[in-house]
């Protein structure tokens, strides 16, 4: 049975830090548990580079990243992506698999995005606030034709056939990363596409 790849929801990162880290055997995902109770094993998180480190053989790679609420570390392993393109100083929305090792929970980015607009982190503040205050109901309301969605991305797949970024998917079908998230889910467990590498999506 093919297993789905997880949401990643936008939080603060104390409510990852602060969480209760649950392990679980085989391919079933590891994830957090939130404060406020959610289980996060892919999370989105925006905030600022604080410190950076590369290891003389660039085999290793970390990102420390303050939003204000506490700082978290982004961590790459045999590759230097997307770490590679971000500097201390950076504000960045990173998405990434949530890790946990020697009691120290940490992001394996999958993409790492660049922000210049001033309007973005008060954008992510008012996601969040919003997120807080909606209901299960009005997020049913919100949901659009999944299999509309999937026909864009198919198409959007077709012209990209060296494959395409999720981010990169994100900004072209302009559309809620939660409405997308599942038709992506979709795709893969069809097997009509799969992830050449971490955070890119190729269609077979």
């Amino acid at each position: 049975m093919p297993v789905e790849r997880m949401t990643a929801l936008k939080l603060k990162i104390a409510d990852i830090t602060n969480g209760e880290w649950v392990r679980k055997e085989g391919l079933e995902p590891s994830y957090v548990v939130t404060p406020s109770g959610e289980h996060v094993s892919r999370a989105r998180i925006l905030g600022t580079v604080v410190a950076k480190f590369v290891a003389d053989d660039e085999n290793f790679a970390t990102a420390t990243i303050d939003d204000g609420t506490d700082t978290i570390r982004a961590k790459t392993f045999k590759t230097l992506k997307p770490l590679d393109s971000v500097d201390i100083g950076d504000i960045v929305d990173v998405i990434g698999k949530v890790r946990e090792y020697a009691g120290e929970i940490y992001i394996i980015p999958e993409t790492v995005a660049k922000i210049t607009d001033p309007n973005f982190e008060l954008l992510r503040e008012l996601e969040l606030l919003k997120k807080s205050k909606t209901s299960p109901v009005q997020n049913k309301e919100k949901e659009i034709d999944k299999t509309d969605v999937k026909k864009e991305l198919l198409k959007l797949l077709e012209k990209h056939s060296e494959g395409i970024t999720y981010a990169e998917i994100l900004e072209k079908m302009k559309l809620p990363e939660e409405t997308l998230e599942p038709v992506i889910n979709e795709v893969l467990a069809e097997g009509i596409c799969y992830e050449p590498v971490p955070g890119k999506l190729k269609k077979i």
